[in-house]
């Protein structure tokens, strides 16, 4: 019973994050609509369950690893396939960036408003070509310079 029970929920939390991605404009709304329907059956799950729902999520995972698997390789193409509009090139490695991101955000949901928005910051990080940039050393802001270095 508790199997058909995480594979419906998550059926439909498949479905929702497919309707998020149809509704959806751009590729940075894409990526939030899926991933804000992974955040909120959490979210769900923890006002529902507080006691228990860390122990529900262990569960499913360990009970029922084929349709977790499954769920988190659609999310995962889902995620992919809308980012391939923001960053080409890293379009599969933000996706698997943003996965565990959010899964993050689940284990501690004591401040849902603080996970929504930092959901929001983060993916606004990675479809803006936070990963499609090559990364400049870091330059010291202070302290001496070296002789002919600009200030």
């Amino acid at each position: 019973m508790f199997a058909t029970i995480v594979r419906t929920g998550l059926e439909r939390a498949a479905a929702a994050a497919e309707r998020a991605v149809v509704a959806a404009g751009t590729a940075e709304e894409k990526v939030l609509g899926v991933l804000t329907v992974k955040l909120e059956v959490a979210i769900r799950l923890w006002q529902d369950s507080p006691t228990h729902a860390y122990e529900l999520l262990a569960a499913a995972s360990a009970h029922t690893p084929e349709p977790v698997g499954a769920y988190m390789d659609h999310l995962a193409r889902l995620l992919t396939d809308a980012l391939a509009e923001a960053v080409p090139g890293t379009a599969r490695q933000a996706a698997e960036v943003l996965l565990p991101f959010t899964r993050g955000l689940e284990n501690d949901l004591r401040d849902v408003e603080a996970a929504r928005r930092d959901l929001g910051t983060g993916v606004q990080m990675i479809t803006r070509g936070a990963l499609d940039r090559p990364s400049a050393p870091a330059r010291p802001t202070s302290g001496p310079q070296p002789e002919g270095t600009p200030s």
